[in-house]
């Protein structure tokens, strides 16, 4: 006899073998032995849960020649024919194969017989979302008024493929992923009846593997006892899976806490050289690394899930404290995203070597991750007191030149505030006239002081908002960097000077209100970029009286203070050039005689003031 393979001979065949799905086999038990059988089911789940394995058992419980009965004998001829699928009133049908309307309107023609055998003809549709729609539309009134005899049991792994005019007409059950305990103690109890010497932590790592699929874990268990020669052993099943194992990815996790870059690199290229592939690594080193996040908020049930013995997650929870929980997101965020750029990289090599390298010189906390320049960036700069120098001193210049304006401070005087360290105090109806530059006039002895921080998760959301606020002004940022941030300013270099002009000029308001909303305070946007400029600016002179004469000198005495003179030049006159002369054309001889002057005679005067109306019939 040929061999069988271990998901077929340890197949459940009653309700009591079936494993992790207690709700499903209670309830179908309950409909068995009550008599309340629906014409039509519906399972879901994913691959391995035991849907097909269901539909025959609830078939063999109906066809049993001892039933209705939960525990069908299989030594009749009726369970030994669905068992070995030759039964003429069990029908399993690919709808993978047989997808079409022609063959749905062969299995309307046949569903009007009764039983050959049995108590009820059973159609089991495994796959059924791979019918067509006209499959689907020709099976409604069949699947909605069988024959009495009949009862149609559909499978699928994608139910929201199955039209919802289907489903209405089935009653649905929905089979579990089965935990990792679960399958390690169904793969033990196997392995006991079956003569397989296998150890725990091999039946761990296969569990695991499983994804939640029985059929899975039984496959490679028997995958796995083919090679091992004697006991199991959890090395013989990662080298026949091709796993990196929980030690050697563990040493990762360590050397990453301990910022060992040359220990990594080590490390990889040792898994690579061994014949692992690189996709693998990060995969498990993403599990490893989520089994110690739920580790590290207190799951003990999930830890000892993923480890396997109460030892491992110990040693589990210990290699949790090495890292904070926004430091395990953020490198599990990291892996992530090197997963997705090694699909498409034409060395995924340098794309993993670069990740951890970068694990290890980089703060791991997500607000320092939004760029890998920021850590660097928080510290102030050597030109920071410099800059902050050349700002005051244009401040103070601006608020000068608005007071000499103004004329409520003589030139001299402004001159000589703006030269001290105080700065000057402007009057209130002329200080928006100094925000052209910074915020408000400050002596540099306090801009020395005052440091910026830099939080690029919400300057982030400053441009996100900003986008939604107001497109235009969003993209002025285009290429512009963020300089960070004090308790009443934020700083932000526009790529272009075109950008910095209309921030300042047009766009300055809506910049400031979002950031208001965003941090709850009053902020105030300063572009950055133009210093040199503004440091060579040359500081204006004071402007000198004119001497006027003694009569000039008392009109202003009389007019009083605010007077001022103008002095008007009159334009002088420009004489414009003589247009050229017209080309003269040449006159016919007769034109040059000069007409004579016509003059009416007295008759001819009187006959035409006779032809006027008189004034009354005007």
């Amino acid at each position: 006899m040929s061999y069988v393979a271990l998901y077929r001979r340890w197949r459940p065949t009653s309700f009591a073998d079936l494993v992790g799905q207690e709700h499903i086999s209670r309830t179908l038990s309950r409909a068995v032995t009550s008599g309340q059988t629906s014409h039509a089911y519906l399972f879901t789940g994913p691959r391995g849960t035991g849907k097909t394995s269901t539909a025959k058992i609830l078939a063999r419980s109906l066809n049993c020649a001892q039933g209705p009965t939960l525990t069908p004998c299989g030594q009749c001829e009726s369970c030994r024919a669905i068992a070995d699928g030759s039964s003429m009133d069990v029908f399993e049908i690919d709808a993978a194969s047989n997808r079409g309307i022609d063959e749905i309107r062969d299995l309307r023609e046949t569903v009007k017989f009764a039983p050959t055998e049995g108590r009820c003809k059973i159609y089991i549709i495994d796959e059924v979302h791979m019918l067509t729609t006209e499959a689907f539309n020709a099976l409604l009134k069949t699947l909605e008024e069988p024959p009495p005899s009949v009862l149609f049991i559909l499978a699928t792994t994608e139910p929201h493929k199955v039209p919802a005019t289907i489903q209405s007409r089935c009653q649905r059950y929905d089979f579990h992923r089965i935990t990792v305990a679960e399958i390690r103690e169904r793969l033990s109890y196997v392995c006991r009846e079956s003569g397989i010497a296998a150890n725990d932590d091999a039946l761990s790592i296969i569990a695991a593997q499983a994804d939640g699929g029985m059929r899975d874990a039984l496959s490679i268990l028997d995958q796995c006892s083919a090679l091992a020669e004697g006991t199991l052993t959890a090395e013989q099943v990662q080298e026949s899976l091709g796993l990196v194992g929980k030690e050697r990815i563990a040493q990762l996790a360590v050397q990453i806490a301990d910022k060992d870059g040359s220990g990594l690199l080590a490390g990889l290229s040792e898994l690579l050289q061994s014949g692992r592939e690189l996709n693998r690594i990060f995969v498990e080193l993403a599990l490893h690394f989520r089994a110690l996040m739920i580790a590290g908020v207190g799951g003990a049930s999930f830890a000892a899930e993923f480890s396997g013995t109460e030892a491992a997650a110990e040693q589990l929870r210990a290699d949790a404290a090495r890292f904070s929980q926004p430091e395990i997101m953020n490198i599990l965020r990291r892996i992530s995203e090197t997963l997705q750029e090694m699909r498409t990289a034409p060395q995924p090599r340098i794309t993993a070597e670069t990740l951890l390298l970068s694990l290890c010189r980089e703060s791991l906390t997500p607000a320092d991750s939004g760029t890998h320049t920021a850590p660097a960036a928080q510290q102030p700069s050597v030109d920071t007191g410099r800059i902050a120098r050349l700002e005051a001193q244009v401040q103070q210049l601006t608020a000068a030149l608005a007071a000499v304006r103004s004329g409520t401070v003589s030139a001299p005087a402004a001159l000589a505030s703006a030269a001290s360290p105080k700065a000057v105090k402007l009057p209130a109806a002329r200080a928006p006239q100094s925000r052209g530059k910074a915020a408000a006039a400050k002596p540099p002895e306090a801009a020395e002081k005052v440091q910026r921080t830099l939080d690029m998760e919400l300057w982030q959301r400053f441009s996100a908002q900003l986008g939604v606020r107001d497109k235009l002004a969003a993209s002025l940022l285009s290429g512009a960097a963020y300089e960070g941030m004090t308790e009443r300013q934020f700083f932000i270099r526009p790529a272009r000077d075109i950008a910095r002009k209309f921030i300042r000029e047009r766009h300055r308001g809506i910049f400031e209100e979002v950031m208001t909303k965003l941090v709850g305070r009053a902020m105030e946007v300063v572009c950055t970029g133009d210093e040199e400029e503004q440091e060579s600016v040359p500081i204006p002179a004071a402007p000198q009286q004119p001497e006027y004469p003694a009569q000039v000198k008392d009109l202003l005495s009389i007019a009083g203070a605010g007077a001022r003179v103008e002095e008007i030049e009159k334009p002088a006159r420009q004489d414009r050039p003589a247009p050229p002369a017209a080309p003269t054309r040449a006159v016919p001889e007769e034109s040059s005689v000069p007409y004579d002057t016509y003059e009416p005679t007295p008759d001819e005067e009187a006959e035409m003031f006779d032809e006027l109306p008189d004034d009354e019939e005007t």
